[in-house]
């Protein structure tokens, strides 16, 4: 991975997130980064974990 060629700022990475078009200070191409649904929630999950079996009673056997 490459270091940026400028230092990254707070106001930088407020606008990559909140999706603020910025405005181009040099001619080279710069990466667009834009926010995706790539972790999202499925719409009928219940936001529950599956139900476990109860654990074994006693000592473990090897």
């Amino acid at each position: 991975m490459t270091p940026p060629k400028k230092p990254i700022s707070l106001s930088d990475i407020h606008d990559v997130y909140s999706g603020a078009v910025k405005k181009r200070d040099t001619v080279e191409a710069e990466p667009s980064y834009r926010k995706t649904d790539r972790f999202s929630r499925e719409p009928g999950h219940s936001g529950s974990a599956a139900n476990r079996p109860p654990s074994p009673t006693g000592r473990k056997l090897r």
